[in-house]
């Protein structure tokens, strides 16, 4: 649940705001106004997506404000999502119980559902998608990356992003990963608590063998990675130099100045990574509201049961009775993501071996529709005995009314 607090004379603004996100959202997060002079209790139990949003201008923060800023984080164990909003450019101070977060400045490219706002606040809630004690994970190679890894923990940070950055794993001198052994099992763990990895694709970055374990594990967790790459003026290549992260198309130059200068990343660098960060994970959590809610109505407006069996993957289970002996059993995995089909293809197989046979498999995805050549090359890389279809959820209907026969995408 969204709660925006916010003072007597910031009502309108309170009620723009909320009109936004609840657009921009679909109406799939609960929203609600509270009045910081005279705050009611937090309207529903704790949960995964709460958020409060603190906005404010230049007049005196009320001190009922302040106790419900405080109240709101310990109930929460100091993980609850909290968003100073500045409405004020000229005071950015924030509230004193949420002074230590950085204040996001309400300013023109704040605003509308492409705005800084939505971003921000999706970001927010795209780490607690998966379930997991939504942090970043920054990945590292610390003989050329531990100043930049530390400078964007910083940064991070101070934006009220909880961090993990594991300062003591960098054993060079090692040339496997022993299973069992303390580093491997304090990446682990720190990768199941993420919900992001922002990798630092420095030019050391492919020789150490925890990034590739990290990259590994997060793709077969469903885990997006964002691949920061720095390269020199003089290295002309582009994209990420780990050939699996090769195909997101997405990632983040950094020009990498030489020698490197204190503090490594200029003003402009942190902006634009934080910035890309939070478009991604605001579009995963669009995604999470919007595609399962889709499949959800598909299937329910055609006498379908809907239930989700794994909200972290995703994985959905449709049933309608034709009679007492003959039933029709769906599963389904609604992907977040764009692009990236592979480690979400193996994730929904291993699924699929591991809860038995549906009547049938569907693997829904969202964004541009895969072209043919990618879509051949996923289809032979699974296994025949899976027996899934791939298809985008606008075409979900027609095949739902086939009664799932032989289906082209």
């Amino acid at each position: 649940m969204i709660v925006i607090l916010h003072g007597k004379a910031n009502e309108k603004d309170g009620e723009r705001i909320a009109k936004t996100l609840d657009e921009a959202f679909k109406g799939r997060v609960a929203i609600s106004l509270n009045d910081a002079s005279a705050p009611v209790p937090w309207p529903l139990d704790v949960n995964w997506d709460d958020l409060l949003i603190v906005a404010y201008d230049a007049t005196s923060f009320p001190d009922a404000g302040n106790d419900f800023i405080a109240e709101y984080l310990g109930k929460r164990k100091e993980k609850g999502l909290l968003l100073p909003v500045a409405l004020d450019p000229a005071h950015r101070s924030p509230p004193k119980a949420a002074g230590a977060i950085k204040a996001f400045e309400f300013d023109a490219a704040a605003t509308g559902l492409n705005g800084r706002l939505v971003r921000r606040v999706g970001a927010m809630l795209g780490l607690r998608v998966q379930q997991r004690d939504n942090t970043i994970f920054i990945s590292y190679r610390a003989s050329d990356g531990m100043a930049i890894a530390r400078q964007l923990e910083e940064r991070l940070v101070s934006l009220g992003y909880p961090v993990w950055r594991d300062e003591a794993r960098e054993i060079d001198g090692e040339t496997k990963i022993l299973p069992g052994s303390a580093v491997q099992k304090q990446i682990d763990e720190g990768l199941e608590k993420a919900s992001i990895v922002l990798l630092l694709d420095t030019p050391n970055a492919p020789d150490s063998i925890w990034i590739k374990h990290e990259v590994d594990t997060a793709n077969g967790q469903l885990l997006p990675i964002l691949p920061l790459v720095f390269r020199t003026e003089s290295d002309r290549k582009m994209g990420p130099r780990f050939r699996s992260l090769f195909d997101l198309q997405r990632w983040v130059p950094v020009l990498l100045q030489e020698p490197l200068p204190t503090p490594p990343l200029t003003e402009d660098d942190l902006l634009r990574i934080v910035a890309e960060m939070e478009q991604y994970l605001c579009e995963i959590f669009q995604r999470k509201c919007r595609v399962p809610f889709i499949v959800e109505k598909e299937f329910v407006s055609r006498d379908y049961s809907w239930q989700m069996l794994d909200k972290r993957l995703l994985m959905c289970e449709s049933i309608k009775k034709h009679s007492v002996r003959l039933l029709t059993k769906v599963l389904s995995h609604c992907s977040i993501f764009d692009q990236v089909h592979g480690p979400a293809m193996d994730a929904f197989s291993a699924y699929l071996k591991k809860t038995g046979r549906p009547n049938h498999a569907l693997y829904i995805y969202d964004g541009e529709l895969i072209p043919e050549p990618q879509l051949k090359e996923i289809i032979e890389s699974t296994p025949p005995d899976d027996g899934v279809v791939i298809l985008h959820h606008q075409e979900l209907a027609a095949l739902i009314d086939s009664n799932f026969s032989t289906f082209t995408p």
